[in-house]
């Protein structure tokens, strides 16, 4: 997987969102996009991201989607039934929460015939003991340090019978709707887009997808599979009261290849 298989780094990020309490301190891991399969992301190798996200220290470990991987140039497949028990060893005091991707959602035909979830993956996931937020919310924390997290499904599930766009299955208001309280919230959504219709409500939105583009030439990536380009292609993102936060993942997509944007482990602050 050319540069993803020599070179793993940490990525932080140090946030104070508007809607965040001042003076509450949360660490929350993220592992996104790992795309397993047997060449560069293999058992092995997700085996150490586990051990590289728990020697973090963070509340809350979020599993940002896309679990396993789907293009042309594997050298052996590695199904979901082999990474949810290495990723069954994830470990946080606030507990490990998981949301699906649309690469989770294309490998399993049976969703996509039925156009309803769960998924495969979430199933999986589910009986090694990780919740999954699939546009649900839950309440973490105890007393003035109670916040909500809430977990949309995927926005591209599946195409429409006259194949003219995508479907998702992902409810950001109905998701929002359950936060029925002004502790503050945090929102997982894998593919960034569904940033632009999270409302003010939310402090943080993580999302993963992007790959920080997979292929990046310094800032500029040539492909992100965005419909809004690079406005949401990596990193930390402020508009008006909201903030998002983009990991650049692990694995690949398309192509094994990965340049320019190193495969991570993303730790975001607040306080």
């Amino acid at each position: 997987m050319a540069e993803a298989a020599l070179r793993l780094r940490v990525q932080h990020w140090a946030l104070a969102p508007a809607g965040w309490r001042r003076g509450q301190r949360l660490r929350i891991v993220m592992v996104a996009d790992l795309h397993a399969t047997g060449f560069g992301m293999n058992e092995a190798r997700v085996a150490e991201m586990v051990s590289l996200a728990n020697a973090q220290g963070g509340d809350l470990i979020a599993l940002m989607g896309d679990y396993r991987a789907s293009h042309r140039f594997q050298t052996r497949i590695v199904p979901i039934e082999a990474v949810a028990p290495i990723l069954a060893g994830l470990r946080a005091p606030l507990g490990v929460y998981a949301v699906m991707g649309n690469h989770d959602w294309w490998d399993d035909p049976a969703a996509i015939a039925r156009r309803a979830g769960p998924c495969h993956s979430q199933t999986v996931l589910e009986a090694a003991g990780i919740p999954v937020l699939a546009n649900r919310a839950v309440k973490l924390g105890q007393a003035a340090a109670a916040f909500w997290l809430g977990g949309t499904d995927s926005q591209a599930c599946f195409q429409r019978e006259d194949r003219r766009d995508i479907v998702g299955m992902s409810d950001v208001a109905g998701t929002v709707a359950q936060m029925n309280d002004s502790d503050p919230a945090i929102l997982l959504a894998h593919e960034p887009d569904q940033f632009v219709t999270v409302p003010d409500r939310v402090a943080l939105t993580l999302s993963g997808h992007t790959h920080g583009g997979q292929i990046r030439f310094g800032p500029w990536a040539p492909v992100v599979p965005s419909r809004f380009g690079q406005r949401f292609d990596y990193g930390h993102f402020r508009e008006g009261a909201r903030d998002l936060v983009v990991s650049g993942g692990l694995g690949c997509s398309g192509l094994p290849i990965r340049f320019g944007v190193p495969p991570e482990i993303t730790v975001v602050d607040l306080s």
